[in-house]
């Protein structure tokens, strides 16, 4: 008996190897978490932490790698940690007060859902800024709801 096998759209056999490949979109994306920036603690919410809840990568891939990008202004000697999800991204205790700029690469995040969580500890407390996530994607296109101006 043959075997057959139907070659999808960007499914090619490499002519060198024989071995089949197929092509996968990847492409870059971002997700702009806060522009404008908060402070752990502050006087108005002086809590140790802050849970930035319910974001979204549309088409990210798991297993691949992400970066997270973001600024931090610095006031004291304080340590802070950042958590995506479950994972433990990074911990550190800046050597001088000011601002930094902080990347790390991290676990991809989920398509939804995601959690960023920052937590300050320590004598002092540290604004956080221009938080950015960039991530690999399958999907080429993101379905928005349409806007009807009348």
């Amino acid at each position: 008996m043959a075997e057959h096998a139907k070659v999808v759209s960007g499914s090619q056999i490499d002519p060198g190897t024989g071995v089949f490949q197929q092509e996968v979109t990847q492409i870059a994306r971002y997700i702009t978490i806060a522009d404008s920036g908060f402070t752990i603690p502050d006087a108005a919410n002086p809590q140790s932490d802050r849970h930035i809840q319910g974001i979204n990568a549309p088409g990210a891939t798991s297993g691949s790698s992400s970066v997270l990008l973001f600024r931090t202004m610095c006031f004291g000697k304080p340590t802070f940690s950042v958590r995506l999800n479950s994972d433990f991204t990074l911990q550190l205790t800046p050597s001088t007060p000011g601002p930094h700029a902080w990347h790390e690469v991290v676990s991809s995040p989920k398509q939804t859902g995601n959690e960023l969580t920052f937590a300050v500890s320590g004598q002092g407390q540290i604004t956080f800024s221009d938080i950015v996530i960039l991530y690999t994607s399958s999907q080429v296109t993101v379905k928005v709801p349409p806007v009807l101006e009348q």
